[in-house]
């Protein structure tokens, strides 16, 4: 019996964050099963091993998600049958899931009387629901930056102008299942004069 428990539970939970200083507190602590060690979603995540792990996500310069994970307590026998008490499904799959994108962003043209331009994306995965954030590429610029509350299928904008030529959006995808990752092709925002 390990020191830190077996079991997906709130006290083992508590046990596994003992050591962590309060500066870090803002990272989730998940427990992690043999068949959630071994979903190539969580591997992806750096998620290899059974036991208690620290992790965290962050948004490089380039727009794309990169994964901290750090294993805190191997745990050689964790109890997979336990029912899971912990909300970490986003982070660690319990089960293999895919997001597949059907529709992707089309470019989009607009007049500056209009000033108005709609991107969607249509995508489906094989468990939980989607979570969406589109990102913004300026028209002269290389870096991905994320849209501020722009978290579904579409993303309508207003108030367009000549300006606003050339710049580019996409859309990064997840799952509430903790399906791994995937970014839609670029669209192309066109705004001309009336």
């Amino acid at each position: 019996m390990s020191l830190y428990g077996r079991t997906d539970s709130n006290t083992n939970k508590t046990k596994a964050e003992r050591n962590i200083a309060a500066s870090s507190r803002a990272k989730q602590i998940i427990f992690v099963d043999n068949t959630e060690a071994a979903l190539s979603e969580n591997k992806h995540r750096g998620i290899d091993a059974p036991g208690w792990w620290s992790y965290f996500t962050y948004t490089d310069t380039e727009g794309n998600t990169r994964h901290k994970a750090e294993l805190l307590v191997t745990i050689a026998d964790p109890d997979s049958n336990a029912n899971e008490t912990q909300a970490d499904d986003t982070v660690a799959a319990d089960v293999a899931s895919a997001i597949t994108i059907s529709v992707q962003p089309a470019n989009q043209s607009t007049d500056d009387a209009v000033a108005a331009a709609t991107f969607a994306v249509t995508a489906a995965a094989t468990t939980g629901s989607l979570v969406y954030q589109w990102q913004l590429q300026s028209s002269n610029g290389t870096r991905w930056s994320n849209i501020t509350g722009a978290t579904s299928a579409s993303l309508a904008l207003t108030g367009l102008t000549l300006a606003d030529t050339g710049k580019k959006f996409r859309v990064k995808i997840t799952s509430s299942a903790g399906s791994e990752e995937v970014i839609s092709n670029v669209a192309t925002l066109t705004v001309t004069a009336a």
